[in-house]
Formats: structure tokens, C-alpha cells, sequence
């Protein structure tokens, strides 16, 4: 499936969400268009031609390396789409320790894009309307001042590896 590029100057989501549907619902309560990486390998691929924040849970269970998703790690290794990431949100689960919204932490340094905001398992209405007015703040300061010739960091995101 492939994003059509319109309406460039507000914001713009892409997440992943598992079967438990946690990213799904803290998205569908912010409210801001998006669009979700596919669950299962056999979906078709999402290509994305616009800038767009990533949101993503943490997996792992406390295992860095396994820390993003591979449905993350696949549509990230996509150039196409690597070269649209501006930032990133994550959701994790504070009993995982220093391994809390990892995946943030990895897609960013290897992505060279901020880590915006971070939030536990489904989010409360607090993270709900920070991330909504954070992301209307980022895309007005930072997004619709970007060129399209991305500085992005475009080797490939690996599971080995943590930023």
C-alpha cells in the first residue's frame, strides 16, 4: 500500500501496533492522521512518501536487542521511507527497566531523528494530549521547515545492535 502525499503541512503519523491493539487505540485518541505498518508479513508492504512521526511499542520483554519491532525493522529498512522519518514516539512498560521504550531510543540514534515522547503501555489522557500538542508544536517548528532532502541516517536498522 502506498501513502498518497497530500497535505504535507500538518501532521502526519505512521505506527505499528500489535494484536493487543494498545498503539492502535493511544493513536485513534490523538486523533491525528495516520497510517499503521502492517501486522503480518503476508499484508502488503505500507510505503510512505511524506514526512511522518513513527510511533511504536517496545517488544523485548527487557531484551534491547529485541527492543523494535521486526514489522518496525522491515518498513524502517525501506529507504523510501527511512528518508521521511522526522521523529519518533514510543510506549513501553516501566517494569523492563532500562530496557523502558528501548525501541525509541535505537530507531532515533540510528535514524538521527529525536525521540519526541515516550509513554507507558496504552498512555493516559495527559500522554494523549501531550503528544497531540507536542506534534502540532514539532510539524509547525521543525517539519514544515525541512527541506526534502533528508539528513536522515540511512543504514539499515539492525536487531543486533542498540544505539
Amino acid at each position: 500500500m502506498t501513502l498518497n502525499s497530500g497535505g504535507r503541512s500538518s501532521p502526519f503519523l505512521v505506527y505499528f501496533s500489535s494484536v493487543s491493539e494498545n498503539t492502535h487505540r493511544f493513536i485513534g485518541a490523538v486523533g491525528i492522521p495516520a497510517a499503521r505498518i502492517p501486522l503480518r508479513p503476508k499484508d502488503p508492504p505500507l510505503h510512505v512518501d511524506r514526512p511522518y512521526v513513527l510511533v511504536t511499542p517496545t517488544y523485548g520483554g527487557g531484551d534491547l536487542r529485541r527492543a523494535v519491532p521486526r514489522q518496525v525493522i522491515r518498513f524502517l529498512n525501506d529507504p523510501a521511507n527511512r528518508q521521511w522519518i522526522r521523529g519518533v514516539i514510543t510506549s513501553g512498560n516501566i517494569n523492563f527497566g532500562e530496557a523502558y521504550c528501548a525501541a525509541g531510543r535505537t530507531i532515533a540514534g540510528k535514524c538521527g531523528v529525536p525521540e519526541l515522547y515516550r509513554f507507558e503501555l496504552l498512555g493516559t489522557r495527559r500522554d494523549v494530549t501531550a503528544v497531540r500538542d507536542g506534534l502540532e508544536q514539532f510539524w509547525a517548528t521543525t517539519v514544515n521547515t525541512d527541506s526534502t532532502d533528508s539528513t536522515v541516517n540511512t543504514d539499515n536498522i539492525s536487531t543486533k545492535e542498540t544505539a
